[in-house]
């Protein structure tokens, strides 16, 4: 854990998050495979990974972040 990120987790302990105000400001820290697809059928689905610039918050397609529609979609498979 980074000292950013342990700053920001004692502001929000204290109430004080640095992102309350306005929000995260979120930047892509590569990908992964997305978790929604079926890797039996190799549908290849990927997932960007998203870190936030002001309290090295990730996030990893939990609902309401930037990554959950990144890999929504239901794998197609072509014949």
């Amino acid at each position: 854990m980074t000292l950013k990120a342990l700053l920001a987790e004692a502001q929000a302990l204290a109430g004080q998050h640095p992102c309350a105000t306005h929000g995260h400001r979120w930047g892509s820290d590569g990908g992964r495979a997305c978790p929604l697809y079926d890797t039996d059928r190799d549908c290849g689905g990927l997932q960007t990974v998203y870190v936030c610039e002001v309290c090295d918050e990730y996030d990893y397609g939990e609902p309401g972040g930037p990554g959950a529609a990144d890999c929504a979609r239901p794998c197609r498979v072509f014949a």
